[in-house]
């Protein structure tokens, strides 16, 4: 699986086929470069070799690459002449330095492309080097500054604007991550909190049960239940980890009623697993923290978009529910499906009410 802060492998060592074209690029531009080398200066065929390398090793070193085309630009103040076909090539050079990923290069870039303009528009003005004959030096001048600044600047901007929309791709990766991260820890948390919040009240009825007259079958009903909760929520878990969704027993409501809650259901449409979700770790909160002695009043209603509102007596003397990570794991996740939620007190009950589109 590919690195997620790295999609376009330029963190690490070039790919073959990355090293393959562009020694192909480099050498198919120096051969063309260097067509007219038999009426140029051999300064002027260093320089464009020189571009040539740094054409070459233009992923492999950005430095080097800025080193050789410092050394063309260089080697043609010496020579006092242009080599137009081999300035070409600076057009790429600033397109490395517009798109890499760190923000210094990029901002060097920029600087040298503008400096670049500079030094061109100062060497035709004063010391008279001059890129086409019968041209005067203002004109000389202001068009040299002009090509500098289309042939870098240009090349550093299209290398920023690719730089962009890799930075957005990456980004979105990255969120969509992030966000399947934090929905595979809150479906764990609803598995884990659910099996142990009845295995939990299993077990405290089956010990106060011990001491009545049908004691030992209440007892055995409740490990038998223990059992079927455990091996359920392994199936569940193991399926979690496979799929990285929630997915619940189909027996929940059978189970929260066998835990000793008064569940009374409404339910339209056929819910989604992600909703039944919500509708366990809303149990759980009520079957730990609420009053059983009361009905816990449920309804469910999916056929447009979907609907959850669930009310139970709260327990006095129970820690205040809606502070621990479960109630906001369930809140994240509606936000992020475009919903809303809303948990707080109504009189002596506490009300969950879940809505999303």
């Amino acid at each position: 699986m590919p690195d997620p802060h790295d999609l376009w492998g330029e963190r690490g060592r070039p790919r073959p086929r990355q090293v393959v074209f562009d020694g192909v690029v480099a050498g198919a531009f120096t051969l063309l470069a260097l067509l007219p080398a038999g009426q140029q200066p051999v300064v002027l065929v260093v320089a464009t070799l020189a571009m040539g390398l740094a054409l070459l090793v233009r992923r492999v070193s950005w430095r080097a690459m800025c080193g050789l085309a410092a050394a063309t630009g260089v080697l043609q103040l010496v020579a006092g002449q242009l080599d137009v076909l081999a300035d070409l090539g600076y057009a790429a050079v600033f397109f490395m330095l517009g798109a890499h990923p760190r923000r210094g290069v990029r901002r060097f870039g920029l600087a040298a492309a503008a400096g670049s303009a500079v030094v061109l528009a100062v060497a035709v003005g004063v010391d008279g080097m001059d890129a086409v004959d019968g041209v005067s030096t203002p004109f000389a001048v202001v068009g040299s500054a002009a090509m500098a600044a289309l042939v870098a600047g240009g090349g550093w901007a299209a290398g920023f604007v690719r730089w962009q929309n890799r930075a957005r791709i990456t980004a979105q990766v990255q969120a969509g991550l992030e966000q399947e991260r934090t929905r595979m820890a809150a479906d764990m948390h609803d598995l884990v909190a659910h099996t142990w919040a009845v295995v939990a009240a299993q077990a405290d009825g089956a010990r106060y049960s011990l001491g009545t007259p049908d004691g030992e079958q209440k007892a055995a009903a409740a490990l038998d239940l223990i059992a079927e909760t455990a091996r359920g929520s392994i199936g569940d878990l193991r399926e979690l980890l496979a799929e990285l969704r929630y997915a619940p027993g189909t027996d929940l409501v059978t189970r929260m009623r066998a835990s000793g809650m008064d569940l009374r259901l409404t339910q339209h449409g056929d819910p989604r697993a992600e909703h039944r979700g919500l509708l366990a770790e809303a149990l759980t909160n009520a079957l730990k923290h609420g009053d059983l002695s009361h009905p816990v009043h449920v309804e469910e209603d999916a056929r447009q978009g979907y609907r959850l509102v669930v009310r139970n007596r709260r327990r006095s003397g129970s820690a205040a529910p809606g502070t621990g990570s479960g109630l906001v794991g369930m809140r994240e996740r509606v936000e992020r499906d475009g919903g809303h939620l809303t948990a707080r007190p109504d009189g002596p009950d506490w009300v969950l009410r879940a809505e999303v589109s």
